[in-house]
């Protein structure tokens, strides 16, 4: 991805850190030791409905809306690729 530079690392930072926090809630399970690097995926067993779920449950918990137009499966390989995504597509606050 070649917007990273343009991402704040503490923004994207608080959203690693809020979609680990959100996914035990999301996932309706005990979620122990996830980081930026575990893959929703393989190492949680995510589906596209609790990806969309996790999502809505982001923009409520961050207070701002996600612009998901150009969210794609690929976004949803790890925590870290969600936050990248995440923190690179927070539509401004009005």
């Amino acid at each position: 991805m070649s917007d990273t530079t343009t991402i704040d690392p503490d923004l994207r930072q608080q959203v690693v850190d809020t979609i680990c926090e959100l996914l035990p809630r999301v996932l309706k399970r005990e979620v122990s030791g996830a980081s930026e690097t575990t893959t929703l995926m393989d190492d949680l067993g995510m589906s596209s409905t609790t990806g969309l779920e996790l999502v809505l449950e982001l923009e409520d918990k961050l207070e701002r809306e996600i612009s998901v137009e150009d969210m794609g499966r690929d976004n949803f390989e790890t925590v870290g690729s969600l936050a990248d995504y995440v923190a690179g597509n927070l539509l401004p606050e009005e």
